[in-house]
């Protein structure tokens, strides 16, 4: 449940960041310089030679970067996750540049910062505190890191920053609340990206987060065919419907597979509020392969019977567990 908060609060102005750091990828790839991958081989140190962040921050001002992981929980230094830490820690410090395809100058400081439920922190700490001194000894570089804990109680939705994470993002340590919550609520729907393929899920919370990113689009094209000017066609871009659904995050991911993925349930969606809606109003929706959907709205009676078969539309009349299937538009996107 709490992948993506950093990202929603880099984005925002929650908690007075300023200046404000920016998200500049999302499950970017990241590839270990070969001379330290052959170092870690050397000392027979487990190691991934690609990774990817959840999230890489940057802050334009004075060219701080920062590798954000968001986890459930923490983690020993006998796990898998120890073995991605351990690669995420050796590119944090001077590798980095190049692992983003940069120059040296242009970071000046870098951090790998895990956010997780805050009472994890310390253990996950510790952890991490094992690998960067497992790297020195072996005489290879280990970056700073940061705990950002993430905490939600009857009333609030909270962050904690330790003393390295309040430095280097410039933010008083301690706790600080986001967001007011009302007792009862699901801070899910709250989510910039409420679905993420590549996150494992129970089947109840995958049904629950694939429901509320189609709910997110049907509103986007709600939204737009309501705004449209009456007697003009619309052109809607499957794209842009995904932007709007993850409030601009769509458009950082770098996850080839993921985004055809999230492109395939896009196609789903509108396949079916086509269908649903031209059986109220002969082909006023038609898709066309592989990015545009086009709205017909000849005149204003039609516009206001299409907005409202739009409306009457619910994303709960569809088989969520009907999985999208890869088909030859998926090499148009990449064409």
């Amino acid at each position: 449940m709490w992948r993506y908060c950093l990202a929603a609060l880099a984005a925002t102005r929650y908690i007075g960041w300023s200046p404000m750091f920016s998200v500049t990828s999302i499950r970017g790839l990241l590839l270990s310089s070969a001379i330290f991958i052959t170092h870690l081989w050397s000392k027979n140190l487990q190691r991934q030679q690609r990774v990817r962040p959840d999230v890489v921050l940057k802050r334009e001002t004075d060219l701080k970067f920062a590798l954000v992981e968001c986890k459930a929980s923490s983690f020993g230094v006998a796990t898998e996750q120890a073995i991605q830490a351990r690669t995420f820690l050796l590119l944090a410090d001077e590798p980095l540049a190049e692992a983003l395809g940069l120059s040296p100058e242009q970071i000046q400081a870098s951090i790998l910062a895990y956010a997780l439920p805050a009472r994890e922190s310390a253990r996950l700490e510790a952890t991490l505190s094992r690998l960067s001194n497992e790297l020195r000894r072996h005489h290879l570089p280990a970056g700073d890191s940061t705990m950002i804990g993430l905490d939600i109680d009857s009333w609030d939705v909270r962050v904690v920053f330790d003393w390295s994470g309040s430095q280097f993002f410039s933010i008083a340590p301690g706790s600080h609340p986001v967001m007011r919550v009302q007792p009862g609520d699901d801070p899910r729907p709250l989510y910039f990206i409420p679905y993420d393929p590549d996150v494992h899920q129970s089947p109840e919370e995958n049904l629950f987060c694939k429901r509320i990113l189609f709910e997110r689009i049907h509103s986007a094209v709600l939204a737009a065919v309501g705004r449209a000017s009456l007697q003009t066609n619309l052109t809607l871009n499957i794209n842009n419907l995904l932007n709007d659904a993850t409030f601009g995050m769509f458009g950082l991911w770098e996850n080839r597979e993921s985004l055809k993925h999230m492109q395939r349930m896009c196609r789903q969606l509108i396949t079916a509020l086509s269908r649903a809606v031209n059986k109220e109003v002969s082909n006023s929706l038609i898709y066309e392969p592989p990015e545009d959907l086009k709205v017909v709205l000849s005149d204003p009676h039609q516009h206001h019977q299409v907005l409202a078969a739009i409306e009457r539309f619910s994303c709960e009349s569809m088989d969520l567990r009907e999985p999208p299937m890869p088909d030859l538009f998926d090499d148009l996107f990449d064409a």
